[in-house]
């Protein structure tokens, strides 16, 4: 749980340890000592990762290669142990789809494994009971079923790209041939099955490669935002701005903007029934024989320079799997007539596996007719997650008995009889596939923490066994496959994360069927319209109980712990209203209570609205937080609502940002050139108070490329996790005292929207250090700028004199309150620090040290180091190293004619520098 200081009694520092405090301080870490004893062991069938991660050195840490799942596809990483502790994730360099990058979600697993709101055994009707009671339930009533054939007995899953658990489900089936597997789709991938399904005749994945293409057009399509694809388009996506022949230019088309629209060359703010207009004009002037409406001039002038930039290379058009199934297809004709297929966009088999399920909709019809006696709801909440217009939950008023397995007791397990907690997937034996189809093999971490199972032992018990041995029912299944070779490849893939080859070759579908059914004029619309997406943290509510990412603040309005009615300038000044502004929101029958949030850049008549908010899981971190936007949701269009109403409140209430001022104001925070240009330096006079220093090898230093960042929060979750940067809450943030060591600035008033993310700048002529009166703010030899907390008696002198602030202060003891199992899971190389102490970006001083140390012992140099926020960014904006070192990237990056320093006129010549953004020369795109 976050700290929040209003709930303490006494806000005074504590008074002075006496021996009873003492001896109560020692029974705590006696009892962490006993967490960590019993529980925080390796899985002895678990193998170390042979190859360490770039610029980690070996130690007394382990690492092991597995994944964590998101959106039932697998997300791959290298996972850090410290005597059977998980304490750090990083992206498998290894992995096709992850390359050593990761994105915020997978970041911040780790705490989720660590989460003490998680379930820790067994409840019958909310009641505390053992495994073996659940067992002999599921005994009698294995042998019904068996008897029964199955009948009256349905299986409710997500999305999953498991080969062992669709075994499992096939094997299941198959002894109980009356039963029933029904699918809780989230729709995010519904309408690209769709399209692929009439185009082609078969359902297949969309694998775009944007390093491949010279021009990328993003018709309603955040494809660097946040989601399960997130890293491999963030990677692919970077190397195509790196390539040194010819930056890839980005057209970017949405009514909401976001974080693909806020790096583009050119953004086109889009009316939502716009979409297809847009596309069909784009068709028509393709010779697609496309009846298209006349384009607006806006429309005009963005179609223009598309089609300019297609004809100087390679094209592709992305069209986002939250529009119509039609214009998906019509995207995937238009790449057709640009040459897109096979070149820039390729087509492979889905991950998930399917088999033969069923809607949620066909067990919602049998649950109202009776049909239903026994369901298993298995790691799904369809009580918050399912469609309103389905009424599920007035459907388990019909329903003798329901299951549910879950990581928390949700809003579906207090309906539930039985509620089955699950392990986390840092704990489990598992496998499941990547976005690009690639196969893993995940291996625990840490024995589980808490009485749970995971999702194969479960079934095991449903279906009358034990349950107890997860590695022999993942094994299994690639013993069947492997045969007499099976020893050597599941070693392979233990020890890679992956099995070599698994990846699917592309396939090249004919085209079968170029009909389209677009409507031929958009129908009138009353009211205001409402664009719905997954949240940028918390996602659809999955992520919701995690304290690191309701505190990562959203990339555009940096807006944490809680979501908010997001309208354009236009429409708040019709209304009157300013941020904060409580509103309602209405389509007639539903009605939404929630402050505004004030974009530019956003369809005049649109309402931007997320999910994953408006939990009802009792005493859980995001109770009572946010409304619940899944409410106007419908069957028939899940991603959009019309006719709705908005009418202000007449009360306002406070917004936790972490940048409430998003414009530079004629500054130059964020540099912009063109290509040939060169990022103009200040020549200034000014006085210097500071001795020299003699040049120091190493002498350590970085640079950011704002031209690559894409705003993700990777670092900023990657450098929570790595420094043990405590939660603080939404009343601390209000205040301006979030604890991030790194945040990600974004500007919307320059030629472009920008994000600048700002470390500490580990400054040559550092004002924190003349400022400190007790010497806390030191310079190390090679040139970091370091805070010795042991000195610190927080005067905060040297946060006023940080030109930069980027110093954060512990106005409490963030940390005192924390469960045993996050205090588990912290860092062992840095320090924990305590009330009253000041801290900051440290340029992780401790993988130095340790780097410096393992090259002192084998007596060999001092090779290359990767802070957490490097290690993470899927982009590489970010680039660390020793700039004594002329050949190192680093002191290549420096020596670009775009490299500039942020706030040059205040002679701190920092270490961190920046390279300025590319802007197209006049006629490109």
């Amino acid at each position: 749980m976050p700290f929040d200081p209003t709930t303490e009694p006494n806000r005074r520092p504590p008074a002075e340890i006496d021996r009873r405090n003492l001896l109560k301080l020692m029974g705590a870490s006696l009892s962490l000592a006993g967490f960590v004893g019993c529980t925080g062991n390796h899985d002895e069938n678990a193998l170390p990762y042979v190859r360490q991660p770039e610029g980690v050195t070996p130690g007394i840490a382990k690492w092991y290669a597995t994944a964590v799942t998101f959106c039932g596809l697998a997300q791959p990483v290298l996972g850090k142990t410290y005597t059977g502790r998980p304490v750090k994730l990083e992206g498998n360099p290894d992995h096709p789809a992850a390359q050593g990058k990761s994105d915020a979600f997978t970041q911040a697993a780790l705490l989720g494994l660590y989460d003490p709101n998680r379930s820790r055994g067994p409840r019958r009707l909310g009641t505390p009971v053992g495994w073996a009671s659940f067992r002999r339930w599921a005994t009698e009533n294995a042998a019904a079923m068996d008897r029964r054939r199955g009948e009256g007995f349905r299986l409710l899953t997500g999305p999953f790209s498991s080969p062992t658990l669709a075994r499992q489900i096939r094997a299941l089936l198959a002894r109980w041939p009356l039963a029933r597997w029904h699918i809780l789709d989230d729709g995010l991938f519904t309408a690209e099955r769709a399209a692929t399904q009439s185009l082609f005749g078969q359902s297949l994945t969309l694998q775009p490669s944007f390093d491949q293409a010279s021009t990328i057009l993003a018709i309603e399509d955040d494809f660097l935002g946040p989601g399960p694809r997130q890293t491999l388009n963030a990677v692919q996506f970077g190397a195509a701005r790196r390539k040194g022949d010819r930056r890839v230019q980005l057209l970017v088309a949405e009514a909401v903007p976001s974080a693909t629209g806020a790096v583009a060359d050119q953004r086109l703010a889009l009316a939502p029934d716009e979409t297809a207009t847009l596309l069909r004009a784009l068709a028509a002037r393709l010779g697609l024989g496309i009846d298209a409406p006349a384009p607006g001039s806006q429309q005009e002038a963005w179609i223009s320079k598309a089609l300019a930039a297609a004809t100087q290379g390679r094209t592709l058009l992305t069209v986002g799997t939250t529009q119509p199934a039609a214009l998906v297809k019509l995207g995937l004709l238009i790449n057709e007539r640009l040459g897109a297929l096979g070149r820039t966009l390729h087509f492979s088999p889905s991950p998930f596996e399917s088999l033969q399920a069923e809607s949620i909709a066909d067990l919602v019809a049998d649950m109202a007719a009776g049909k239903v006696e026994t369901l298993l709801c298995l790691d799904t909440n369809p009580v918050y997650h399912a469609l309103p217009d389905l009424d599920f939950t007035a459907a388990l008023g019909k329903l003798p008995l329901l299951l549910h397995a879950g990581l928390h007791f949700d809003e579906t397990a207090a309906r539930a009889q039985w509620h089955l907690p699950l392990q986390h997937d840092l704990e489990s034996w598992s496998d499941a596939r990547a976005v690009d189809g690639t196969t893993g093999i995940l291996q625990p971490l840490v024995r589980p923490f808490f009485d749970v199972r995971s999702r194969h032992g479960l079934l095991d018990i449903i279906a009358g066994g034990e349950g107890n041995d997860d590695r022999a029912l993942v094994s299994g299944t690639w013993r069947n496959a492997w045969g007499e070779a099976f020893e050597e490849k599941w070693r392979a893939a233990l020890f890679k994360g992956f099995v070599e080859g698994s990846r699917p070759e592309p396939l090249s579908p004919a085209v079968r069927d170029r009909s389209l059914e677009l409507e031929t004029k958009s129908p009138p619309r009353q009211g205001l319209a409402a664009l719905i997406r997954p949240d940028a943290t918390v996602w659809d509510g999955v992520f919701s109980e995690n304290a690191w990412l309701q505190e990562t603040p959203k990339p555009l309005s940096k807006l944490v712990w809680e979501n908010v009615v997001q309208i354009a300038p236009a429409l708040a000044a019709r209304h009157g209203l300013a941020d904060g502004d409580m509103v309602e929101v209405s389509d007639g029958h539903i009605r939404l209570q929630g402050p505004v949030f004030i974009a530019r850049g956003q369809a005049d008549e649109t309402l931007a609205l997320t999910l994953g908010y408006g939990r009802a899981i009792a005493g859980g971190l995001s109770e009572g937080i946010g409304h619940d936007a899944g409410l106007l949701r419908r069957s028939s269009t899940p991603w959009r609502c019309d006719g709705l109403t908005l009418t202000p409140l007449g009360k306002t209430v406070p917004l936790a940002f972490t940048q409430p001022h998003q414009q530079q104001e004629g500054r130059d925070f964020v540099r912009s050139v063109t290509a040939r240009e060169k990022a103009v330096e200040t020549d200034i006079a000014a006085a210097d108070f500071y001795p020299p220093r003699p040049p120091q090898d190493p002498s350590w230093g970085m640079t950011i490329d704002l031209d690559l960042c894409i705003g993700c929060n990777a670092c900023v979750t990657a450098c929570q996790a790595e420094n043990n940067i405590p939660v603080v809450g939404k009343a601390m943030v209000a205040q301006g005292r979030a604890m991030h060591w790194l945040r990600v600035d974004h500007y919307t008033d320059g030629p472009g929207d920008a994000f600048q993310p700002v470390p500490c700048m580990h400054c040559e002529q550092a004002p924190c250090e003349m400022g400190c009166p007790v010497n806390a703010a030191v310079h190390s030899i090679d040139g970091l700028n370091l805070q010795v907390y042991n000195r610190c008696i927080g005067t905060r002198t040297c946060s006023s004199y940080c030109p930069y602030k980027v110093r954060r202060f512990n106005w409490f003891n963030y940390t005192a309150g924390d469960a045993d199992s996050v205090q588990a899971m912290r860092n062992p190389q840095v320090t924990v620090r305590s009330r009253g102490v000041m801290e900051k970006c440290t340029y992780c001083v401790q993988r130095i040290e340790e780097a410096r140390i393992a090259a002192d012992r084998e007596n060999q140099p001092l090779g290359e180091v990767v802070t957490a926020c490097q290690q993470a960014c899927p982009t590489q904006a970010i680039v660390f190293g020793n700039i004594a070192d002329r050949g190192s990237h680093v002191s290549r990056t420096k020596a670009d004619p775009r490299n500039y320093t942020l706030l040059e006129e205040a002679n701190t010549r920092p270490r961190t520098t920046y390279l300025a953004r590319i802007r197209p020369e006049e006629g490109e795109g």
